[in-house]
């Protein structure tokens, strides 16, 4: 109950993180998971944001193997892996506009 409480919850704030985004070209597609798949529609590319998020230490799946090479497959975790997921694509979406 603890952990579906917690997705619940983080899931929700990402994906309107996500949605804050938007003019940024980013998409969550919704999700009862404990994922979010976020797609990349432009400037900042889903490979971009995989290796940029993979330097600051957050590993997501980028998806090109699965035919989305638009996409980052990224898991819902702590409060401060989350918040720190979605700092740092704003910081990469700010920077490639």
């Amino acid at each position: 109950a603890h952990s579906r409480a917690h997705n619940a919850k983080w899931l929700t704030w990402f994906t309107d993180q996500i949605a804050a985004l938007g003019n940024a070209g980013l998409r969550a597609v919704p999700s009862r998971a404990n994922f979010v798949l976020v797609l990349f529609e432009g400037q900042l590319t889903a490979e971009h944001a995989y290796h940029g998020l993979m330097e600051q230490g957050f590993i997501v799946r980028w998806l090109p193997g699965q035919g989305l090479p638009h996409g980052l497959r990224i898991t819902i975790g702590t409060e401060e892996e989350t918040r720190g997921v979605a700092d740092t694509l704003r910081q990469l979406a700010e920077a490639a506009r």
